[in-house]
């Protein structure tokens, strides 16, 4: 070998290290900023109010009849991997009677709710619509329910609530 190829071998053993050390040092960065986790929204209505639309912070805009709720989901809502105590959402909500109580039209409500401790990230954001326009807002991987779930149990319609007719039933 002559000295050019001899310098030029070092120059590469000399650069192979600079890469090895930059990527070592890389490793030992702090972990980059993930961004917002995101969930889904389910609602749950308490109340004898059809809810005609929804929305958290925006994000929704699905019906739920009354004493009903649960299972349908609408994408999606971003939220803070890490729960703190200020953590609030504006909740926009339209409500109109259901049978058996006439309808007199839509009513609009608004509320900064709470979104209710959490420890770890959940799938969905569930919404619970209850009675005198109070709101509780909980994420959780689990749905109401769940021996687990740490909100109201599903809405339960009272003895005399009419059974709602849907048009499947009536063929």
């Amino acid at each position: 070998m002559n000295a050019f190829q001899v310098g030029r071998q070092h120059l590469r053993q000399l650069l192979s290290l600079l890469v090895l050390a930059v990527l070592l040092v890389g490793c030992k960065a702090e972990e980059p900023d993930k961004g917002s986790a995101t969930a889904q929204i389910s609602a749950y209505n308490h109340t004898e109010d059809f809810i005609y639309q929804f929305y958290i912070d925006g994000a929704g805009g699905a019906s739920v009849r009354a004493y009903e709720g649960g299972g349908g989901f609408i994408c999606c809502i971003g939220y803070p991997r890490e729960w703190r105590p200020d953590l609030k959402a504006t909740v926009r909500w339209t409500t109109s009677a259901s049978n058996p109580k006439p309808y007199t039209g839509e009513t609009w409500h608004e509320k900064v709710v709470p979104i209710e401790q959490y420890k770890e990230l959940g799938t969905t954001l569930n919404v619970h619509f209850l009675e005198q326009g109070n709101v509780r807002l909980i994420i959780s991987s689990m749905g109401s329910g769940h021996p687990e779930y740490p909100g109201p149990l599903p809405p339960v319609k009272p003895a005399e609530w009419p059974k709602t007719l849907y048009l499947e039933d009536l063929k």
